[in-house]
């Protein structure tokens, strides 16, 4: 009969490749909608965003976070039960100060008049300078008040209409991988809190390190995952 050891440690295996398979089908699910991103610009009016400056500090955060999760597994695997306990809370707080800056960021998406659910003639600002409509990829012209075709340098037929009733796939977007990414993140939370009910109950040690291992896995995977959705939308406007 095998060992209690060894059948713990086959047990503790099998739960590793749980969270590996469980954190690849999430990538390929962001994959496949990123890949939609692409085509959608490709064949669509489609507005440049800039990102919201709170995004730029939402990653700040949540890599931060993913040093502060280091430091709590560090510190237990040294024996330093109150060291675990301190970077836990830090962690758990970077990821909420995370969520709260992803809400600030849609706020200033809707004052730029980027809705999940809105047309391109919501879209406030300088055209040109604070955003700019591509169709099939080229930028459409604008003239005193008025879009035209790119191509259309004599400005005789305005598209406004067609514009204005448009829906802002590009918009919807932002709030589509924001949203699903905060999804994921309140299950790493959650996570986060069922780690520190241990730590503070001494659940954790440097002998029974598991759960933090699983937790450490899938939150160091959110912060790839996000830095990724990050240069993906500043990168590919």
């Amino acid at each position: 009969m095998e060992s209690n050891s060894a059948i713990e440690f086959s047990s503790n295996r099998a739960k590793k490749m749980l969270v590996w398979i469980g954190v690849a089908s999430i990538g390929m699910f962001f994959l496949a909608f990123t890949s939609a991103y692409i085509v959608l610009q490709a064949d669509h009016f489609w507005v440049q965003n800039h990102l919201p400056q709170m995004f730029s500090i939402s990653t700040v955060l949540l890599l931060l976070s993913s040093v502060t999760m280091y430091l709590a597994k560090a510190s237990i695997s040294k024996g330093n039960v109150a060291g675990l306990k301190l970077w836990l809370v830090i962690t758990f707080a970077l990821g909420l100060g995370f969520t709260a800056t992803q809400y600030l960021g849609w706020n200033q998406l809707k004052s730029e008049g980027k809705f999940f659910v809105g047309d391109l003639g919501n879209v406030k600002g300088e055209y040109g300078v604070d955003y700019t409509i591509l169709m099939k990829g080229d930028p459409v012209l604008y003239d005193n008040g008025n879009y035209y075709k790119p191509g259309d340098i004599a400005f005789s037929e305005p598209i406004n209409e067609r514009i204005n009733q448009t829906f802002n796939i590009s918009g919807a977007f932002l709030y589509l991988f924001s949203g699903l990414h905060i999804l994921h993140l309140l299950g790493g939370l959650i996570w986060l809190i069922v780690l520190l009910a241990k730590a503070f109950s001494g659940g954790i040690t440097a002998q029974k390190l598991l759960p933090l291992e699983l937790g450490s896995i899938y939150w160091h995977f959110l912060d790839i995952l996000w830095v990724y959705l990050f240069l993906f939308l500043l990168l590919i406007r």
